[in-house]
């Protein structure tokens, strides 16, 4: 349990539960650095037993790598991408690396992503973690 951390934790367990229910949500945490915002992310993972939890951590060395976020949402799931029609699964592929090709259409990998995550979440509930956001890279965003 975190000291002094009530009303976030509260909150959180609340989100927590919605997932675990089928119901969406979504929480922006704020702070200044050294406040604890990865330490009430940690907390929340440890929490959200009944869900599948993926991670996200911004790098700013990786700020300029296209997709270098994505990738890491990713990781778990893209041996699913035989599940997405071509053009979405073959954009996917393109844009984290695992084939070659000009840039994807954006509009693509994100429906790629959204094809992937609806698949996975459909197995179990799914609680996502984005931490240090400001170091995402744009097409990530």
């Amino acid at each position: 349990m975190l000291l002094g951390r009530g009303p976030e934790t509260t909150r959180l367990d609340e989100l927590i539960r919605a997932a675990a229910a089928g119901r969406g949500g979504a929480l922006v945490i704020e702070g200044d650095p050294g406040v604890g915002k990865t330490a009430l992310l940690e907390d929340a993972a440890q929490r959200a037993s009944q869900l599948s939890v993926l991670r996200v951590a911004g790098v700013e060395s990786e700020l300029t790598w296209p997709y270098a976020a994505l990738h890491q949402l990713c990781a778990r799931m893209i041996a699913r991408r035989d599940r997405l029609p071509a053009p979405q699964s073959d954009a996917l592929a393109v844009a984290l690396g695992g084939l070659a090709g000009p840039a994807p259409d954006r509009f693509l990998v994100s429906l790629g992503v959204l094809g992937l995550l609806s698949d996975f979440a459909a197995e179990r509930p799914l609680l996502c973690l984005i931490d240090d956001a400001q170091w995402i890279d744009q097409e990530s965003l």
